[in-house]
């Protein structure tokens, strides 16, 4: 083997090395995103799985010392690729309802779960990926901006302009739920 040889083969061994490591260090991250974005439409796991496999392909093109963007960014760009895909429907034996409800409270609180999520769903991309990613993963604006490269102004205006989206749409039905409470 020439000296060449052992360089690409060592810095091929130091690539993979980078690369496992990165995966192994961001996994939970790139998992609540991916769980984030595609909610029960995909599995998560699919998505980051999916992600991960197509870096790896491709894993002697990028620099592993700074993974963290380039793996936020993949997965939210695969998640981004499912929900574009057509919809399938819920099999209601995939989502329990819990044992310690009533029946009517359970009947008003998955009728304003679903109501909520199909807001959400009518979003458009960017406002809802920004907005799930502010309020169920907690990411500060710079992490979102990073996530969906994007500036933090752009960040802010697409989680505001989303929650008023949001507001317009629920309105009817947390005006109509509160005059059937109040009868």
């Amino acid at each position: 083997m020439s000296k060449m040889e052992e360089n690409n083969a060592g810095g091929a061994d130091l690539t993979r090395e980078l690369f496992e490591r990165a995966v192994q260090e961001h996994s939970r991250r790139l998992l609540a995103i991916a769980r984030a974005i595609v909610g029960y439409r995909a599995s998560p796991e699919d998505v980051v799985q999916q992600a991960v496999l197509n870096l790896y392909q491709h894993r002697n093109r990028y620099d592993w010392k700074e993974p963290g963007a380039l793996l936020r960014r993949t997965v939210r760009n695969e998640a981004l690729r499912i929900l574009r895909q057509p919809k399938m429907t819920m099999v209601d034996d995939d989502h329990p309802s819990r044992e310690d409800q009533t029946p009517v409270g359970g009947m008003i609180e998955n009728e304003t779960v679903q109501q909520v999520r199909r807001a959400i769903e009518k979003l458009p991309e960017h406002f809802r990926s920004a907005l799930v990613l502010c309020e169920y993963e907690n990411m500060s604006y710079l992490e979102i901006a990073q996530t969906l490269g994007a500036t933090v102004t752009q960040v802010k205006t697409w989680i505001f302009r989303g929650r008023r989206q949001l507001e317009q749409m629920l309105r009817d039905f947390v005006e109509g739920n509160n005059r059937s409470a109040a009868r």
